[in-house]
Order: C-alpha cells, then sequence, then structure tokens
C-alpha cells in the first residue's frame, strides 16, 4: 500500500498544473544555477590563458637566454680562432726566417 500511495502522489504531482508564479520561480532559479556554471566557465577559461599566456612568456624567455648563451659561445670561439691564426702565422714566420736564413 505505502509504494502505491507514493506512486500515486507523484503522479497527481506531475499532472498537477503549475502557476505562474511558481513557474518564474524555478526559472529564475534555473537561470541563477545556469549563471553560476556560466561563471565558473569563463573563470576556468581565464585560468587556462593565463596559463598558455605564462607558458609562451616562458618560452621566450628560454630561448631569448639560449640565443645569448649561443651568442657568447660564437664569440669565445672567434676569439679562439683568432688566437690560432696568429699563433700559426707567427709559426709561418719563424719557419720562413729559418728557412731564408740558410
Amino acid at each position: 500500500m505505502g509504494k502505491s500511495n507514493y506512486i500515486d502522489n507523484a503522479l497527481i504531482r506531475l499532472k498537477r498544473q503549475y502557476g505562474k508564479d511558481e513557474l518564474v520561480a524555478v526559472l529564475i532559479k534555473e537561470i541563477k544555477s545556469k549563471d553560476i556554471e556560466i561563471g565558473k566557465l569563463k573563470s576556468e577559461i581565464d585560468y587556462l590563458n593565463d596559463k598558455f599566456i605564462q607558458k609562451d612568456i616562458n618560452k621566450e624567455a628560454l630561448i631569448q637566454v639560449r640565443k645569448e648563451e649561443l651568442y657568447k659561445q660564437i664569440l669565445e670561439r672567434n676569439a679562439f680562432l683568432k688566437r690560432s691564426i696568429k699563433s700559426g702565422r707567427k709559426l709561418r714566420d719563424e719557419l720562413l726566417i729559418k728557412l731564408n736564413s740558410k
């Protein structure tokens, strides 16, 4: 009997004609719920955008640091090559002097 009464009461509520004020109240509640959900989603979008932008900034900073490191390495290599050329020229000149003096 108890289950039958529950089903009967549920069916009566389903068939019931709701008043205009009740429908408006339900719709306002639903709108508020959706507004909250929209706010959460906007917040999530902002967070992900910030994270993406920060990742891009970090990537650009790393690229710049790497470029500077490579530039320093090139300068060091050039200095080494200049010293090697100078040393080679000095050795060449000494050998030419020895060769000419014989």
